[in-house]
This record gives structure tokens, sequence and C-alpha cells, in this order.
């Protein structure tokens, strides 16, 4: 069976697309296929992995969920990280949260699922599910079609707690359609355990959670964020900085919470392979 994972906080600038980004090409690298599902209006996740410009994509998560007609069984794109394919965002998506309710009266919320569910997704795919800044009915579809959510906090910010008890109560009402949505994990992001904010924050974040808070914390670096400005993901550009790093091991972390083992590596593969340029138009 394929593994669906929502990586959701209603809260902007915590790291969510950072983490769908890096993580899908790191279990891309311990042997998985990757799908990326990217549902925020903003498409940044599509312009960093995409080779397509998202507006030049027939196909993307917009027109299949406004759609009624059967999904196409493979409706996704090749990226530049091999292994890793993408559904595309849009800011379309606006519209689709302004005529699901029309469209599925009865069933707003499960429409996403139903698209998944006509897709020909192979039994090991990881699905991850890019969610936008807010606990909106895209979102709601998101954990409706997902097994698991993954949550980033981020430990820089006092206020990265905030408002956590609105997505906790989400997640209750989700589970009497999907009863088998489960947390997988608390991600600490933006960490920096030289500053006095970040490490009381850290603290505050495992009391909270206790062992659902993963092992790894993402630190802050410049690394990532060189990579993404240079559409990349952080094992091409550098993948013996300490981004490369926190994101290989946060993979192995979730393939054992998901009860997977890494299978033959791809490293090695990935790493001798021309990094495919964009698509311009």
């Amino acid at each position: 069976m394929s593994y669906v994972i929502s990586v959701v906080n209603q809260k902007g600038g915590v790291g969510k697309t950072t983490t769908v980004v890096h993580l899908s090409a790191a279990l891309a690298r311990l042997g998985y296929p990757v799908l990326v599902v990217d549902l925020d209006p903003q498409a940044n996740a599509s312009t960093t992995l995409g080779l397509i410009d998202p507006y030049e994509v027939k196909t993307t998560i917009a027109t299949l969920m406004l759609d009624r007609a059967s999904s196409p069984p493979a409706p996704w794109y090749d990226t530049i990280e091999g292994y890793v394919q993408i559904i595309y965002g849009h800011v379309q998506l606006t519209k689709v949260e302004r005529d699901l309710p029309r469209m599925s009266i009865t069933m707003p919320g499960n429409v996403l699922r139903k698209r998944l569910s006509q897709m020909a997704l192979a039994d090991d795919h990881i699905i991850l599910l890019d969610c936008p800044p807010s606990l909106s009915l895209l979102t709601v579809n998101a954990l409706v079609a997902s097994d698991y959510c993954l949550i980033p906090v981020e430990s820089g910010s006092k206020y990265s707690l905030d408002g956590y008890e609105d997505l906790e109560e989400l997640i209750r009402d989700v589970r009497d359609v999907n009863p088998k949505l489960d947390i997988l994990g608390v991600l600490i992001t933006r960490h920096d355990g030289r500053k006095n904010v970040c490490k009381a924050m850290k603290a505050a974040i495992e009391r909270r959670f206790g062992g659902q808070v993963f092992q790894t914390a993402i630190t802050s670096s410049a690394k990532i964020q060189e990579a993404e400005a240079n559409k990349r993901t952080i094992f091409q550009h550098d993948r013996q900085s300490n981004g490369a790093r926190d994101f290989m091991e946060l993979g192995r972390e979730v393939l054992a919470r998901l009860r997977l083992h890494p299978s033959a590596s791809r490293s090695e593969e990935l790493e001798d392979q021309p990094i495919a340029a964009p698509v311009i138009r």
C-alpha cells in the first residue's frame, strides 16, 4: 500500500514546503518513489522541484480536484530530483476552495482522497502533501486523504505553538471520517542551538509533545536557502552540508515510524545523475 503524509501547520513560515522538498529527496535516496502533491496556491514546492513553470502545466492538482470526470491514472510530472514526481500546485487552488462545496455538497472534504484512489500508485509510494498555511478546505482534504500528518514547528519563534489547539481540534474532527489518521511526528525546524530562544522553544515543544517529536531537528542553514534559490534540493547543492545530514536523518526516522526500512540506496546513482534544467517558456 502507498503511504500518504500531510505536512501541515496553519502558521506560515515554519518550513512546510522546505520539509516537503528536501524530505522527498531524502526518501528517494533511501529507495522509495515519492509523489509530491502541492496543495498550496503559492506553488512554491512546484517552482522548486518542477521542470516546468506551473502556469504552463495542463494538469495540476487544481484541475484534478475541479474535474468531475475520473482522474488520469498518472497525472504527475518528473522533477529535478530522480524518483520524485509532482502534481503541480496552481493559484487556481483558491477557486477550488470556493467551488468544492457546490461541486460536492455532501462530502467536499473527500474529493482529494477520491482522486488519489484513482491513481496508479505503487505499493511503496510515499505521497507528501504540501498544505497551505491555513486550516482551510484544502487542508481538510489533505487530512481526510492522509494516513499520517507531519507537523513542522519553528524553534526560533516564541509564537510557534500559538493556535496549535485549532489544528488539534481539526485533526480530531477529521478522524470522524478518517479514523486511521495519525500524527507521524512533530518536526522542529529552523533550530539554532546557540540561541536561547531556540533552546527554550525546543524544550517547550518536547515537553508538550513528548515522544511525538522527531529526534532529528532541522537546523537553520544558509545552504538550504541557497539550494532553494537555485532550484535544487540540498543533496544536489551540497550533500556534505548539515542540512543534507539533517534531512537524511529525518528520512530514516520517517521510514522507521512507517515501519519501513531503507532499500538499496540510490544515493550514488542520484549523485551521478545530471541535474535536469527547468523548461523555460
